[in-house]
């Protein structure tokens, strides 16, 4: 047991490098005794949260039904944010009551969100409140207040029946005296619902941190502590007043698929919801691959990381891991399973260097 990869203090807790809110994969590989309890479950903690919640990956989990430990409390990301990060923005035109409203997914269906939308008369401009059951008056007036909506405006409410009770308490106690006219079915909707996100440094941060430690599960030469990650540590631990510049020295965008059988649309594999995870030394590089929530008709966004620039590292090498949920639901504490994947290596025939491709073998 030796010191934390970001800190002086003993390293003494397990890190899932899939974070947990995804579930937990058997046979996945974890880094054991690489990070003390406060790095670990605080300040990379948030960082989790940020992916996990507020970034493509958070609507994909309340997409799929993905339920992280169960002893952590469950948050709605469509109504709050998380870790510093913005709530997720699910919107669509309902022609019946003339605005955008806000959608949410609960137990895998899509549904109206339950929230205050001021409309202002003179522009027609919205202001969404989302609505929950643990709001107090107090909490909807300063929310309000904040957003400092020029007069005059219309107030329209968007919620079900079998929320109504909660909602008009609230509302009382914010508005004493208020009354409620029969609700309208806000279900005519005109248009296909848009996802929004607003991706901050704590999401790339968290990526390049899931990279990063991937890596060291599979470099075991490596402690994370050596010198040569002295700036992809800095980049995952600090906050800084310069993201942008920052995000773009460690994050890039990869084009080329990382499984093989994304190559041929024909031939993807069928009903796959799974993650890959990818590390490689190339000469002079180290790098670690993300693809998160891959499935067959949708191959998803693929992060590649920078981790090292060294003219010291010579020796070519790859690994990879397919982490595959299971298709008909938990199997005990188990979301799904981890599998290794082979590595290949192809021909350079697109900029800027020599990719990895995996094969799933199944």
């Amino acid at each position: 047991m030796g010191n934390c990869v970001y800190c002086n203090s003993e390293a003494n807790t397990l890190e899932h490098v899939v974070p947990a809110a995804f579930g937990e994969f058997k046979d996945a590989p974890n880094l054991n005794d690489r990070l003390c309890n406060t790095c670990n479950a605080q300040r990379l903690g948030l960082l989790d949260q940020h992916v996990a919640r507020c970034g493509p990956e958070g609507f994909m989990r309340a997409f799929y039904g993905v339920r992280g430990r169960s002893n952590h409390a469950t948050v709605n990301p469509f109504a709050r944010g998380s870790a510093g990060g913005s709530r997720l923005e699910y919107a669509t035109f309902d022609r019946e009551i003339g605005v955008e409203v806000n959608l949410e997914i609960r137990d895998g269906a899509t549904t109206h969100m339950c929230e205050l939308i001021f409309v202002e008369t003179d522009t027609g401009k919205t202001h969404h409140f989302p609505l929950t059951e643990s709001m107090t008056g107090d909490d909807l007036r300063a929310a309000i207040e904040r957003r400092a909506i020029p007069e005059p405006y219309e107030v329209r409410l968007s919620c079900h029946d079998h929320k109504r009770h909660w909602v008009e308490r609230l509302l009382r106690e914010h508005s004493p005296g208020l009354t409620f006219s029969e609700p309208k079915l806000m279900s005519h909707v005109s248009e296909t619902p848009e996802v929004r996100f607003q991706l901050k440094e704590r999401y790339y941060r968290g990526i390049a941190k899931i990279g990063f430690h991937y890596f060291l599960t599979q470099f075991p030469a490596y402690s994370g502590r050596e010198q040569i990650f002295s700036r992809i540590r800095s980049f995952i631990y600090e906050d800084t007043n310069e993201p942008i510049r920052r995000v773009n020295e460690f994050i890039h965008y990869r084009r080329h698929p990382l499984l093989q059988a994304m190559l041929d649309t024909d031939a993807r594999p069928a009903g796959c919801l799974a993650h890959v995870l990818a590390a490689e030394t190339r000469p002079g590089l180290c790098l670690a691959h993300i693809q998160m929530f891959l499935t067959e008709h949708n191959p998803r966004q693929i992060y590649t990381v920078n981790l090292v620039q060294d003219s010291a590292i010579t020796e070519p090498a790859a690994h990879a891991h397919l982490y595959r949920y299971f298709p008909d639901g938990m199997q005990g504490r188990f979301s799904g399973y981890a599998k290794s994947l082979d590595t290949i290596r192809v021909a350079r025939t697109f900029p800027p260097s020599t990719p990895v491709v995996m094969t799933t073998g199944s």
